[in-house]
């Protein structure tokens, strides 16, 4: 029986007449080879898909329970990811809102690079969609309803402020890098107004077309006053476009619809230059009586109204004034801002408030951003913040004025309550109770008017002989939680004391808290006084017995005193005003 043989070996397979020999032989390998290009590929539409899925369901959260509700790893179960993923993506929580962001276009230092002088601003203005992508309204209720938000679309804007600075330097070859960065901010300080106005119309049910047209306009009328800015500084990299630096269009600005009528459609009505029509508005020059009548008429037809912000570039007034303070959930600082608003808003001016939880760090940051943001006048009620911090203020030529404390400074005005005094009224007044083991509960370095209230206390102490001591003095946060630890504290002590004076009430409502919860009678077992007398001093039980100290005043002194360094009536280097603190006795003391 022969021995089986192996199967022979099959010949390789002769490519056929219409098929070249080398494709046949190298068609195996094709096939492995492109896969690892496609990889790649499909990895990334997959990353792309995964950010989209993450966050479109971020928005949907955020528009049913706001931004700061929403947690990270809510988004992550919405969108059926690990919340690492989401970090992955997104590694700020903000990013997943501004990832919808529908109005901007572009980059500005992108959108600059390489441009003429009168191009740059044409170019500035087109970042403005005319279309805004996606759901303009929801986004700005959203963007409304959260303080962070609004904060971190400020921090973008800044950094965009200092990237266009970076490029337009580059174009322009100047080193010292200043003049770009005050052109960049002049730049993007309309922008950012406008872009946030857009959005905040939006939320407050305005037609998002009427908002957007209303904005791209005011832009139009900004960056007109801009574009001889920009042929002026950059003139030594390209050659005016136009004599006299005249800004540049490609095609004649139309009016849309329900769009604000602007000055060159009044000169163009009026027969008249739109610097006639600005003479007729503000009186500065001669115009005749005739020509007068035919511009005046011509607004009155159109429905103009002069646009703040076009005007405030051309005066280098922004018509708006910085507030800085510690704790905006505290009570009194709403109403000093309101006392604020009382005189600033006849007079034309908005307020910029920011938050700075009393840390210096962000006392200081804050201060930085008001500068950038062109103040015309900056109020400040702080804790850490000392002369060399505010020479940056001064040396810009802003008028400020301090709420608190006895900084004494060329350049500063103070504008306070009687914080030293009331304190030792207080003092005197629990002591004429009775009480004679008086404790104080301040803010952790007692700093800024809760160190005079300090000293008011023990002043009123050694001026009646009774014994205070360090002991009975604590230090904590300036608010309800800080106060109940601080009177915890000191009602551990050997010698609790019978009486606590708080450096504000909201301090003063823990310190009821914590005698409720020890089963202490207030005032017999222990009496509490506050300080500032808001709003819920008269609405917890017992009443809270305290100094009032006239928030809504103060701020109305205080813009009072801005407005008047403002038109040049205050010729002292600083000055000082006091406003006189109020025994208000109720139940607990």
């Amino acid at each position: 029986m022969p021995t089986p043989q192996p199967p022979a070996a099959q010949p390789p397979a002769q490519p056929s007449a219409h098929q070249p020999a080398h494709q046949s032989a190298q068609q195996p390998e094709q096939r492995p080879a492109q896969q690892p290009e496609q990889q790649p590929a499909r990895r990334e539409r997959k990353k792309a898909e995964t950010r989209r899925a993450i966050a479109d369901a971020a928005l949907r959260l955020f528009a049913l329970r706001g931004f700061d509700a929403v947690t990270v790893n809510e988004v992550a179960e919405a969108a059926d990811v690990s919340a690492k993923t989401v970090f992955n993506h997104f590694p700020a929580k903000e990013q997943l809102f501004y990832k919808h962001e529908p109005l901007l276009a572009g980059d500005p230092a992108e959108a600059v690079r390489g441009r003429p002088g009168g191009q740059v601003a044409l170019a500035l203005g087109r970042l403005l969609r005319a279309d805004p992508v996606g759901d303009l309204a929801l986004f700005g209720r959203i963007y409304r309803g959260s303080q962070t938000l609004r904060a971190h679309g400020r921090e973008l804007f800044a950094a965009r402020e200092r990237a266009l600075a970076e490029t337009l330097a580059e174009e322009a070859e100047e080193a010292d890098g200043l003049r770009p960065r005050i052109l960049a901010a002049a730049a993007l300080g309309p922008l950012r107004q406008v872009w946030e106005s857009i959005l905040l119309e939006s939320a407050e049910r305005v037609p998002p077309a009427e908002a957007v047209a209303r904005g791209v306009r005011t832009l139009e009328e900004a960056y007109a006053v801009l574009s001889g800015a920009f042929d002026g500084f950059l003139q030594g990299c390209w050659a005016a476009a136009r004599p006299g630096g005249a800004p540049i269009f490609d095609e004649p600005p139309r009016a849309a619809r329900g769009e604000r009528p602007s000055i060159r459609r009044v000169a163009d009505l009026a027969g008249v230059s739109a610097t006639t029509v600005s003479h007729t508005l503000n009186g500065r020059r001669p115009v005749a009586e005739q020509t007068r009548r035919r511009v005046l008429r011509a607004i009155e037809e159109l429905g103009y109204r002069p646009n703040v912000l076009a005007r405030g570039l051309r005066t280098s007034r922004s018509q708006t004034v910085g507030l800085i303070i510690p704790d905006i959930t505290n009570p009194f600082y709403p109403a000093l801002a309101r006392g604020l608003q009382d005189v600033l808003a006849p007079a034309g001016y908005d307020q910029i408030i920011s938050n700075t939880d009393g840390v210096h760090g962000i006392e200081q940051t804050a201060i930085e951003q008001m500068i950038a943001r062109q103040v015309d006048g900056l109020a400040f009620a702080v804790f850490h913040t000392h002369a060399e911090d505010l020479l940056p203020v001064i040396e810009a030529g802003i008028p400020v004025v301090r709420l608190g404390g006895r900084l004494v400074q060329q350049g500063v005005d103070l504008v306070h309550s009687d914080d030293e005094g009331g304190a030792a009224e207080a003092t005197r007044y629990l002591l004429g109770c009775g009480y004679r083991r008086i404790a104080f509960v301040c803010g952790p370095e007692a700093e800024g008017p809760a160190a005079e209230r300090v000293t008011g206390y023990r002043a009123a102490l050694a001026d009646a002989g009774v014994p205070g001591g360090e002991a009975l003095v604590a230090h904590t946060g300036f608010s309800r939680t800080g106060g109940a630890e601080g009177v915890a504290r000191l009602l551990q002590l050997a010698r609790p004391p019978d009486a606590v004076l708080c450096a504000n009430d909201v301090m003063a409502i823990g310190a009821l808290d914590v005698a409720a919860r020890l089963g202490l009678r207030v005032p017999e077992d222990l009496a509490v006084m506050g300080f500032d007398d808001i709003d819920a001093a008269g609405l917890v039980s017992p009443g809270l017995t305290t100094m009032a100290n006239p928030a809504r005043e103060i701020g109305q002194a205080t813009a009072m005193r801005l407005l008047e360094r403002l038109r040049g009536a205050i010729d002292e280097p600083s000055t000082e005003l006091i406003v006189p603190a109020r025994l208000v006795r109720r139940e607990s003391a």
